[in-house]
Order: C-alpha cells, then sequence, then structure tokens
C-alpha cells in the first residue's frame, strides 16, 4: 500500500512498483553475504567476546523499528485505479 501511494501518478505505479521490487531483490541477494561476512568479522576480531554481529543486528532492527513508526497509520490511496 505504501508504495503504490508513493506513486505520483498512475502511469508511473509499474516502474515505482519494479524499483521497490528491485530494491528488495537486490536486499534478498546481499543479506546473506553480508551477515555471514559480519558474523566472521566478528568472531576473527573478538568483537563483543565474538558476539558483535548481534549489536549490530540488533542496531539495524532498532533503527527500522524507528523508521518503521514514522509511517502514517492510515493510507488513503489517491489513485483510481481501475478494478
Amino acid at each position: 500500500m505504501y508504495v503504490t501511494e508513493a506513486a505520483p501518478s498512475q502511469s508511473s505505479l509499474g516502474a515505482t512498483n519494479g524499483l521497490a521490487q528491485t530494491t528488495a531483490s537486490v536486499a534478498r541477494a546481499v543479506g546473506p553475504a553480508l551477515s555471514t561476512s559480519l558474523y566472521s568479522f566478528s568472531v576473527q576480531h573478538d568483537l563483543l567476546g565474538g558476539y558483535g554481529v548481534y549489536a549490530v543486528f540488533g542496531l539495524l532492527a532498532t533503527l527500522s523499528m524507528f523508521v518503521a513508526i514514522q509511517l502514517p497509520r492510515h493510507v488513503q490511496s489517491n489513485l483510481k485505479l481501475k478494478s
């Protein structure tokens, strides 16, 4: 719903959805390698006893929650889509 609402007009709705899907796909492709590398770095350099990766993940989760609560509670669509 937020992606649909972010489209400036109905003619750019496809491009907006495509950009959102591309961003999600890149995150899914890069995420596992990045998290594994971060875990390895944390263990090799003994960050917080090898558990430093969990501090980073906790920080990312907290930042994500902060961003999520900034979203409006209700989305009113101004787009008139054909049903």
